[in-house]
């Protein structure tokens, strides 16, 4: 046990990086365009310290940039930088001291930058990434750098740190769960799901008429209305972009409230009754129109039309609504406004090792289901490996999920979504097999599995002559509808047998059978998942509340959640092996002692 876990302790580990780190170096090779730079990153080993606590003696922040040489940043982004302007800070220098940042659980970017320009707590955050004392970033650097950077470089970089894990021997990529995790936006949401880029120009016809009605209605209706109270005058949306089952909502374009005008009126208030054709209704009672609030853009009296801006367009018009369970309440619904992070985990049993290795983001979570799919080719186009299992919960239940994951080699398992299917003891015998796919023999004993069949790719079931085994009142009940003695199939080894081929069902026929000992053991493994995806909003609190106001820079802070996510396992994972390597021999084998992990599992994965 003691040989499986040696080669991941801190000596082993700085020993193959210091060759993983040149081959790097070596694959990027291209020069960076700008001569002159700010600042200037250079990797250098410093002696990294494990105490007997379990602790780093300078923090992860040390740990990793003494091991891993982040200089191939500088060569992978230079064909985003020019030759001509003035003098850039070192990519590298600024992607770490947003690493920094995350690792250390600063929520804020302005409270990282406060302890960056002091001179002690922030020495060794401009050491590590070579920062002078005289050239600090400013805050808009950092978000400047994110936005020319993009999240596509951000994947990239992500992967190369997955393949040094990979050959570092952490990463298999034997096991794979996905899930995703809502996070809200910045912005507010206002009340509409369905807004685009024309809901900022939307022209109503008759509009202007609807307002001047409603203003003469109050003027001739002042016993019924309080002078002060507010007109509020809606229309009905003119845009066509709602689904046909959407009740098509009424928008608010004008608000406003008669007054008196005490003398003569505001400038303002003589062109609104103009505009509105009521000045002379207006002035016969010595009274004005006060604005509250408008959303028109442009009027045409004229044409009786008006231009206006919707209200209910929020600030980030790429975010959408997701839907999760309340975790206070499982049995209600919450609504996010925001957007999904999809990740996927890979699981590694013998290390007892969760550490993320594919992530694609998406606005809200009605597309959540389609993205095993683009995780998984994320890992087969950047990594040679071969996924065994793949888990996923009932939002990824579709056909279309199971053929691809089948088609390059992998077990999908996955819940099934029964979509409202009438799962009544007798519409299940009238089917001729029950919820988990099982079928039923002709005596109506449900069949039990024996076995997958790979060379004609069907499951097969038996009854295994559960009759004899029956008790005096099942046994009873059962003869009451079937005559056991003439069955035809009592004389088989064991009894009834039939097939069922996966293609019949693709989503409910599985390769491991839905319902059995075996299948329930590895479904527990999908729960890795879920703790990745609560360790970056509970503990590094990267996805609590993020400041994001698009996709695009939701893409980015994506990217960089799996990067802090991914080194903070990876390294945190040798940390603990060291530490327990120091230990007597008695206690190193008992804390070393890797899990127990099924035959049937060990089976399918291969594990050495």
């Amino acid at each position: 046990m003691q040989k499986l876990f040696k080669k991941f302790n801190i000596g082993n580990i700085s020993k193959k990086l210091n060759e993983l780190n040149l081959e790097i170096s070596f694959s990027f090779h291209r020069e960076f365009p700008k001569k002159k730079l700010l600042s200037r990153y250079e990797f250098r080993k410093r002696f990294v310290k494990v105490n007997s606590q379990g602790g780093i003696d300078g923090g992860m922040c040390r740990m990793i940039t003494s091991l891993v040489d982040f200089s191939f940043i500088r060569s992978m982004v230079a064909h985003r930088y020019s030759t001509k302007g003035p003098p850039c800070y070192d990519p590298p220098s600024i992607f770490l001291l947003d690493l920094f940042r995350h690792i250390d659980n600063f929520k804020e970017m302005s409270r990282f930058w406060e302890v960056l320009h002091d001179k002690d707590r922030g020495r060794a955050y401009r050491a590590y990434a070579g920062i002078s004392d005289q050239d600090i970033p400013c805050q808009a650097t950092f978000s400047n750098f994110r936005a020319d950077i993009g999240a596509d470089l951000y994947n990239k970089v992500f992967h190369v740190i997955v393949d040094i894990f990979h050959q570092l021997e952490m990463i298999s990529f034997n096991i794979l769960a996905h899930d995703g995790t809502l996070y809200p936006t910045w912005s507010r949401y206002k009340g509409c799901t369905h807004f685009d880029d024309k809901c900022r120009s939307m022209t109503a016809d008759g509009a202007i008429s609807k307002i001047r009605s409603q203003i003469l209605y109050r003027l001739n209706h002042m016993d019924e209305h309080p002078l002060g109270s507010e007109i509020r005058v809606k229309i009905q949306c003119p845009e066509k972009c709602f689904p046909e089952d959407v009740n098509i909502p009424k928008v608010e374009v004008f608000v406003c409230k008669l007054a008196f005008s005490d003398g003569a009126p505001t400038e303002e208030q003589q062109n609104t009754a103009i505009l509105l054709g009521l000045k002379k209704e207006l002035g016969k009672r010595g009274l004005c129109i006060n604005t509250i609030r408008s959303n028109l853009v442009h009027i045409n009296p004229d044409a009786d039309q008006l231009t206006f801006k919707c209200p209910k367009i929020p600030t980030d018009k790429d975010a959408k609504i997701g839907v999760r369970r309340d975790p206070k309440n499982s049995a209600k619904k919450q609504y996010i406004f925001g957007y999904n992070l999809v990740l996927t985990t890979s699981v590694e049993l013998n290390l007892k090792l969760e550490l993320p290795v594919a992530l694609t983001n998406i606005a809200g979570n009605g597309d959540e289901g389609k993205q095993i799919i683009t995780n998984h080719k994320q890992i087969l186009d950047q990594h040679e490996c071969q996924p065994k299992i793949d888990l996923a919960d009932a939002k990824y239940d579709s056909t279309e999920n199971y053929e691809y994951l089948r088609f390059v080699g992998s077990i999908p398992i996955i819940d099934y979504n029964r979509r409202n299917e009438n799962l009544s003891p007798e519409k299940l015998k009238e089917r001729g097999y029950d919820q988990n796919g099982w079928p039923f023999a002709p005596c109506g004993i449900l069949c039990r599995p024996n076995g997958y069949e790979k060379k004609h790719h069907r499951l097969s079931f038996c009854c295994f002559k559960q009759c004899k085994k029956l008790k005096a009142k099942p046994l009873e009940n059962l003869m009451e509808r079937y005559d056991i003695c003439q069955c035809p199939h009592i004389e088989n080894s064991n009894g009834f047998a039939t097939h069922r081929p996966i293609d019949e069902n693709p989503r409910l026929h599985n390769e491991i059978p839905r319902g059995s000992k075996r299948y329930n053991e590895v479904k527990k493994i999908r729960s890795a998942s879920e703790r990745a995806n609560s360790t970056l909003k509970e503990d590094l609190k990267i996805l609590e509340k993020p400041r994001i106001l698009n996709q695009e820079r939701a893409d980015i802070l994506a990217q960089i959640a799996s990067i802090v996510l991914l080194l903070t396992r990876a390294f945190g994972f040798v940390v603990r092996v060291t530490t327990l390597m120091r230990k007597p021999k008695h206690i190193r084998d008992r804390k070393l002692k890797p899990p127990k992990i099924p035959k049937s599992i060990i089976n399918i994965i291969q594990l050495e």
